[in-house]
C-alpha cells in the first residue's frame, strides 16, 4: 500500500528533530489527538515513566486518526494513539500497522443537539461534523446516530472541521445542528441545559480508542523499545487511577483547560474506565469491520480473524515484568 504523509505532519516532525537537544534516551515521537483517552500517555511523560524506561517520549499533536497511521506506515512516528476506525481501515488497504494496547473499550461519547431541537426525529436532513473522515469521531457519530434511529450514510450531511473546539463554534453559530461530543467539549453545552440523546457510554458498544499503535515492522526490529514503551504505559495507567489531583494537572496541561470543573469529572471519568490490563479487545475490532464492511468491500480474509489487527504479545510480555 502506498502512503502519503501530510507536508504538515512531516514539518512538524522535522521541526522537534532540529531543535532537540541531543539525548541519551531513545528518542520516541508519539501522535496523539485532543482525545481524552491519551491521558496515560501525558501523565506517564510528566511522571517520568518513560525516561525510567530508558525513553524520551515526545507527544506530537495531530489532527486525526487517518493522519496518524500514515505517519506509523510512513515511519515517521514508531507509536502513535489510533483509534481501531482508521487502523483497521488502514490495514484492510495492506498497510504495515498493529494494535498493541488500547486505555478504554469506549469514550463518554453523547450526540447533542442545538437547543430548537426537541427530538432525534428533527436531525434528519441536518448538518453534522467529524474531525476528519475515517477518524474515531466519524465512527462514534454514526454509531450515535444509529442508536437514534438514523442512517448516517443518508439522513445528514458530514464535514470535516479538524477538532471537537471548531465542531462546538459549529454548533453554536448554526453552522451545524448536532455532533458527536467527548466529556471535554459536551459538558459545558450540557451544563448550558443543550439537548443529549444518546450517551454512547451507556450502550453496549465497544470501540477500541486512543489505541497504542505501531507497525509489525518496528516491533520486530525493536522488542525492547516496545516492551520499555508498554511498561510504562501500564504504570501510568495505575498511577491515574491512584492520584487524580496528579493527573488532573497533567490533563490541564497538555489540554491547555482551565475550567476546573470540566478537568475534574472528564479525569474521573476516564479514571474509572481505563483498563489495568489494556489488552485490544476483538470485539471491538469486529464492530469495526462490520461497519466497515457495510460502506466497502472488505476481503474475505480479513473477517473474523482480529489477531491481524492486534499484537497482544508484547503487552502480555511487558504486564510479566511489571
Amino acid at each position: 500500500m502506498k502512503s502519503s504523509v501530510s507536508p504538515r505532519l512531516i514539518f512538524v516532525l522535522l521541526v522537534l528533530s532540529s531543535s532537540a537537544p541531543a539525548q541519551e534516551l531513545r528518542r520516541i515521537h508519539y501522535g496523539t489527538t485532543t482525545s481524552s483517552a491519551h491521558l496515560p500517555i501525558w501523565v506517564a511523560k510528566d511522571a517520568g515513566l518513560f525516561s525510567k524506561n530508558g525513553l524520551n517520549v515526545e507527544p506530537v499533536h495531530i489532527r486525526g486518526g487517518a493522519l496518524i497511521t500514515m505517519g506509523i506506515m510512513s515511519g515517521q512516528l514508531q507509536f502513535s494513539g489510533a483509534g481501531a476506525e482508521s487502523a483497521v481501515a488502514a490495514r484492510v488497504e495492506g498497510g504495515d500497522i498493529v494494535l498493541l494496547a488500547c486505555p478504554v473499550d469506549s469514550d463518554p461519547v453523547y450526540l447533542i443537539a442545538r437547543p430548537e431541537i426537541k427530538s432525534p426525529a428533527e436531525l434528519k436532513g441536518k448538518a453534522t461534523a467529524v474531525t476528519r473522515l475515517g477518524s474515531t469521531t466519524h465512527f462514534y457519530l454514526r454509531a450515535a446516530l444509529r442508536q437514534v434511529g438514523l442512517d448516517p450514510e443518508k439522513d445528514v450531511t458530514i464535514l470535516q472541521l479538524g477538532t471537537g473546539t471548531e465542531a462546538v463554534s459549529a454548533m453554536e453559530g448554526g453552522r451545524i445542528s448536532m455532533a458527536a461530543l467527548t466529556n471535554r467539549y459536551a459538558i459545558p453545552l450540557l451544563q448550558r441545559g443543550w439537548p443529549m440523546f444518546v450517551d454512547l457510554s451507556t450502550t453496549d458498544l465497544i470501540y477500541p480508542s486512543s489505541c497504542v499503535a505501531s507497525s509489525r515492522a518496528f516491533v520486530k526490529a525493536e522488542s525492547k523499545v516496545v516492551d520499555d514503551f508498554l511498561r510504562a504505559y501500564v504504570a501510568a495507567i495505575q498511577l491515574i487511577k491512584k492520584d487524580q489531583n496528579f493527573s488532573e494537572k497533567t490533563f490541564a496541561k497538555w489540554l491547555r483547560e482551565k475550567d476546573p470543573y470540566l478537568i475534574k469529572k472528564t479525569v474521573e471519568s476516564y479514571a474509572k474506565l481505563f483498563k489495568p490490563t489494556p489488552y485490544v479487545s476483538d470485539k471491538g475490532i469486529e464492530t469495526v469491520m462490520k461497519d466497515l464492511a457495510s460502506r466497502r468491500p472488505v476481503p474475505k480474509e480479513f473477517i473474523g480473524r482480529p489477531e491481524l489487527f492486534r499484537d497482544n504479545g508484547p503487552l502480555e510480555k511487558a504486564l510479566s515484568k511489571s
